[in-house]
């Protein structure tokens, strides 16, 4: 049986870092500074959107393979010199 994660009260989950590469550290907490936020802020921003460029990734993904897809299902095109050539000579 798959149990729900716990949440708490505000919705949000807690995650603890561990072995945080001293330069990303430094990165982080220069940028939360810049921005006027606590380094947790800025970790949760730096999550959020690095979570929404995974999902538009994702979704870019298989909107690339519909496409293809689609595009492997429409019959072969003739080669159409042959028919400009015609419309030129008029």
């Amino acid at each position: 049986m798959l149990r729900e994660p716990r949440r708490f009260q505000n919705g949000s989950m807690n995650i603890t870092l561990k072995n945080v590469p001293e330069s990303v550290y430094k990165v982080i907490k220069r940028e939360a500074k810049r921005k006027r936020r606590s380094l947790n802020s800025e970790i949760i921003q730096t999550l959020e959107a690095e979570a929404a460029e995974a999902e538009r990734r994702r979704r870019l993904t298989r909107a690339v393979k519909e496409f293809e897809a689609f595009a492997a299902s429409l019959p072969p095109q003739d080669d159409s010199a042959p028919m400009i050539r015609t419309d030129r000579e008029r």
